[in-house]
């Protein structure tokens, strides 16, 4: 290990959050982090920032949590970069204003639209099992979206905080972001502090903190959390290769993923072959052994090290394979766990760790329910199944943050797809586009003509019923097409036809009005021929009704180009 890499590990003094929140707030007003150029700049040092220090990296994730190379490299740079890239590549399309779906009228004359705006101040609080990740991808969705940021690297991975700190004040503006390192009063006085969102990645019993903090000032949280994920291998599956697509999974950094395959629930039939392959790709991952194997990482700690050791010393199963331990080395060996109920110790809580247990249940619906009895809202969820209907009701009947069929984590690895937790596994997503708009208020803006104010007498008092009509047609206020049971009332196709799909015939003689505008020198037969026809295609197509109109002439213009 190149040690002289490493940067000490410094707590940041307690009495200065306060202040260095308050200036972050200061610049926020100040409008300095509004301008795309700002962003887009910030942005871009950032990729250097973490270019430039990714030899450092590399080092400190070793010391922490003896990180083999490659996954440092792919996962916690590479990843990174590549996520800072797709957003930089998309920010100003995503910034853009949205248009609003009102009626043509209403849009040419209020040119209602929605603006992107940042929310202000931002805390972003990170995990120690994917330090750069984890703290770095919310911050690049702040940065997009205009916010002043302070970012909270979890002390559990503290050479990997020092040097995510080195990167922020290296790269970026000191007036606009901040690093905070510590523990529980550093962190404490954070939550003390009003921002104006709080994103946070870990466990639900610090989530729960942080939300009740939050509450205190009314801030919204973005919580990616975790939960024991479930891993079925129904009886269509394939269980050589679900054997070795769920160990590469489960065995990456160690079992210390949020998104690990927690536990198995495997048809009885296929449960022999999935050991024997199981076993043997392990064999195959690490010829020399695991506990040799450069390719593993180490538990991130002594408390977490105990923790583990603690749910397989009173598991009731039977290990198929592994369970060797090594606490001078913080080192536990890929264990393989045959276990009888989901009652068992196992299951008591997301297993952070190297230990896969398994459960053999004999159909599908039982499966689900041991699924819903274990946990209700993992943050992942996989399915190895060689059937669709098989795969449609597990997906059916298991609520997750998200799902990978036949493999694990590929829900959670594309720079494109939002990533987060529902239920106990958490609430929003970030990730590319999804961690800009985590960090966006979406305001609505419409701009009122002063020349309207005629057209708009009818909503001052006093009130009458002219004024209660009028006011009602220029708000579009239609009559519904279904009745009191709920269910759609049904026109006579030539009603339908013959009022081009309107609900009255004043909208009707619009509608007439508007296509004959098109006919232009069209015979008036061929005209009609043309309209009924095209009326009778719509229906057939469900075309919305509001649109019938405007579909017609285009179509008409189109026959009378070809013409």
């Amino acid at each position: 290990m190149a040690s002289h890499l490493l940067i000490p590990f410094s707590s940041t003094p307690v009495e200065s959050i306060a202040p260095t929140v308050s200036r972050l707030q200061s610049t926020f007003t100040s409008l300095k982090t509004h301008p795309l150029a700002y962003r887009e700049e910030q942005l871009r040092k950032l990729y250097w920032g973490i270019k430039d220090n990714e030899q450092r990296l590399i080092q400190a994730l070793k010391a922490d949590l003896g990180k083999p190379y490659f996954e440092a490299k792919v996962v916690e740079i590479d990843w990174t970069c590549a996520d800072l890239l797709y957003v930089l590549k998309n920010l100003r399309k995503w910034a853009a204003d949205d248009k609003v779906d009102l009626p043509l009228l209403h849009r040419l004359v209020l040119s209602p639209r929605i603006r992107k705006e940042p929310m202000g101040t931002v805390l972003v609080i990170g995990a120690f099992n994917y330090p750069a990740p984890l703290a770095l991808a919310p911050l690049i969705g702040a940065i997009a979206a205009g916010n002043t940021a302070v970012i909270k690297p979890s002390e559990q991975a503290p050479h990997s905080a020092a040097v995510i700190t080195r990167i922020i004040e290296s790269a970026l503006d000191p007036e606009a972001y901040a690093v905070v390192n510590g523990s529980i009063p550093e962190s404490t006085e954070l939550l003390n502090q009003k921002f104006d969102k709080i994103c946070y990645t870990g466990n639900g019993a610090v989530g729960r903190i942080v939300a009740t903090a939050a509450i205190k000032h009314l801030t919204p949280v973005l919580l990616e959390l975790g939960g024991l994920n479930p891993c079925f291998i129904t009886k269509s599956a394939d269980a050589k290769l679900a054997a070795k697509r769920i160990a590469w999974g489960k065995f990456h950094n160690l079992g210390q993923v949020c998104l690990a395959p927690d536990y198995v629930i495997i048809h009885p039939s296929l449960e022999a072959e999935f050991v024997g392959a199981f076993v043997q790709t392990l064999k195959e991952f690490f010829p020399e052994g695991a506990s040799k194997s450069p390719d593993l990482g180490r538990i991130v700690n002594t408390r977490c090290y105990h923790r583990i050791t603690e749910l397989l010393n009173n598991t009731k199963g039977t290990i198929l394979y592994g369970g060797g331990q090594d606490e001078s080395r913080l080192f536990i060996e890929p264990t393989l766990v045959k276990i009888a109920s989901p009652e068992d110790s196992l299951l008591s809580e997301e297993i952070f760790g190297p230990l896969l247990p398994m459960l053999a249940v004999e159909d599908l619906d039982s499966m689900i329910s041991v699924a819903r009895k274990v946990g209700d809202c993992p943050l992942a969820l996989y399915i190895f199944s060689g059937e669709k209907e098989e795969e449609e009701k597990i997906l059916k009947n298991i609520r997750s943050g998200g799902a990978t069929v036949n493999d694990v984590f590929f829900h959670a690895v594309l720079p494109s797809v939002p990533f987060g937790g529902v239920g106990e596994s958490g609430t929003g997503s970030y990730r590319g586009k999804a961690s800009f708009d985590a960090f966006t208020h979406r305001r609505p803006v419409v701009n009122q003509p002063l020349w309207m104010e005629s057209q708009l007498r009818m909503r001052y008092p006093p009130f009458t019923p002219k004024k209660l009509d009028l006011m009602r047609k220029a708000s579009g206020t239609t009559e519904p097409n279904f009745g009191r049971d709920g269910k759609l009332l049904r026109r006579s196709l030539v009603s339908w036809v013959l009022l081009l799909g309107a609900h009255s015939r004043k909208r009707a003689a619009f509608r007439y009005l508007l296509l004959m505008a098109g006919r232009k020198h069209t015979p008036l037969w061929q005209f009609v021929v043309l309209v009924l026809g095209e009326c009778v295609k719509m229906r057939r197509h469900m075309v919305t009704m509001s649109r019938c109109p405007l579909q017609v002439l285009m179509r008409m213009k189109m026959q009378e180009l070809r013409c």
